[in-house]
């Protein structure tokens, strides 16, 4: 199973359609996650036929910005859970029978008021059960080493973005490619790139699919990058597979004063 997730920063330009369309073409994902669709629900809608796929769920798109989208095809099934204008929460039920909870999210932008998407999150965790993955634009970074930039980020909101990620048992599952997902494409000292997209999943959910691989897309019409996350399953017998995680995982360990030896008798026992 493929999954991609893009903050496309509207869908008003051909341009940016066009290289919607040649991703899904390219990478060919089951599921596509849409932030900030910017567009009515009548026209995201009838994208799913120039990506090839044949669901969709839709959240409207609030004044100027915002505007969610869920797209999928007939290989696997997705029921609604909930839902709101920062986030879709769902179940995704394999072929083999399997079913999980997947959250898409699209963080608050305004820095003083992510805090409100905080607890957001503190309130979904218990409505759903089983093995849960998130993915999105979380509009924050979790350490000072995922921001580039000739200015440090704070590290107030920072923390309080581990925190929460920590309260709910969810784990960055690492990535490929560029080390950011966001670039503001200024010149000089006024440019910034943050890792702000990402995904994340309980140990649970992990175990289901031990070589998730997550890999970061160069974008040219948004300041954002496609995430592709290829979710894999148990190697087969005899095949020994080697999957390097991202460096925070280090950090992690400090977080829970754990060595990371002992995270992952942790993490295996959860």
């Amino acid at each position: 199973m493929k999954m991609m997730s893009w903050n496309c920063r509207g869908l008003g330009q051909p341009w940016t359609v066009q290289e919607l369309v040649c991703l899904s073409k390219m990478h060919r994902p089951n599921v596509i996650f849409l932030s900030e669709t910017r567009q009515n629900k009548k026209y995201v809608e009838s994208l799913r036929y120039r990506l090839g796929l044949k669901y969709v769920y839709i959240v409207s798109v609030q004044g100027k910005g915002g505007g969610l989208a869920v797209f999928w095809d007939e290989n696997y099934s997705l029921e609604l859970n909930k839902f709101g204008d920062h986030f879709i929460d769902m179940y995704i039920s394999n072929g083999d029978g399997s079913k999980w909870r997947c959250t898409f999210v699209y963080g608050e932008p305004k820095a003083s008021q992510r805090y409100v998407m905080w607890d957001l999150l503190r309130r979904i965790k218990p409505l759903g059960t089983g093995p849960w993955f998130m993915v999105g634009d979380f509009n924050e970074a979790m350490w000072q080493n995922e921001h580039f930039s000739r200015h440090k980020r704070s590290n107030r909101l920072m923390e309080n973005f581990r925190e929460v990620l920590l309260e709910c048992n969810l784990f960055d599952l690492g990535f490929q490619g560029v080390p950011w997902t966001y670039n503001n494409k200024q010149e000089g000292d006024r440019n910034v790139k943050v890792r702000l997209d990402r995904a994340v999943a309980c140990p649970q959910w992990s175990l289901l699919f031990p070589r998730c691989k997550v890999s970061h897309i160069l974008s040219s019409r948004s300041d954002h990058c496609p995430i592709i996350i290829h979710l894999l399953g148990d190697p087969k017998v005899g095949k020994i597979t080697k999957h390097l995680r991202y460096e925070s995982y280090w950090e992690w360990c400090w977080m829970i004063k754990l060595s990371p030896a002992g995270l992952k008798g942790f993490m295996w026992n959860w």
